[in-house]
């Protein structure tokens, strides 16, 4: 895997969570519902109705859906990379992991390996000096799946950002092959 490619991912990630901050409403917030993107191979419950980017590059197509609740943000996305992107499932969770944390200047708190529907995954925290982080990632063939959660340290935001974590499902009629 290149080192570029991830750094770019995640730094695309990075701009998304942030903006999406600034667009923080203070009008009381939608409930919470099912939000699953056609052919994204997901669903998740999202706390009203997330903005959709798309990042296209040389070797990858971003797809990120993200709002904020609050003083938390909440973003899920997914990567499909091209055959040439030749990523190795031993190492890519991991890389992405570092690299995200290193490109965002974060503290790494804790990490750990995850499965989900029988598919391989990891979940970290970490924090930057106003922010906790959250993060799950799975790799399933060329498709990598982000949940990312960004909560500014004077709030408690637990339940929601379990909430959300705890909601992400696979759909399996749209998952790569």
């Amino acid at each position: 895997m290149k080192l570029p490619l991830v750094k770019s991912t995640f730094v695309g990630l990075l701009v998304l969570i942030v903006a999406s901050m600034a667009l923080a409403q203070d009008e009381a917030p939608p409930p919470w519902a099912r939000f699953e993107p056609e052919g994204a191979g997901f669903s998740v419950l999202m706390p009203g109705k997330p903005v959709e980017a798309i990042d296209k590059r040389a070797t990858y197509t971003m797809h990120s859906f993200a709002l904020t609740l609050g003083r938390g943000n909440y973003v899920a996305s997914y990567s499909d990379y091209t055959p040439e992107a030749n990523l190795n499932p031993a190492t890519a969770l991991t890389l992405n992991r570092d690299k995200f944390n290193k490109n965002i200047h974060a503290k790494m708190l804790s990490s750990r390996e995850i499965t989900l529907d029988g598919h391989r995954g990891i979940e970290f925290t970490s924090e930057i000096p106003a922010a906790n982080i959250r993060v799950q990632m799975f790799l399933i063939g060329n498709r990598m799946f982000q949940l990312a959660t960004l909560v500014f340290k004077d709030v408690d935001e637990t339940r929601n950002v379990d909430r959300f974590f705890d909601s992400f499902k696979f759909t399996t009629k749209t998952l790569p092959k």
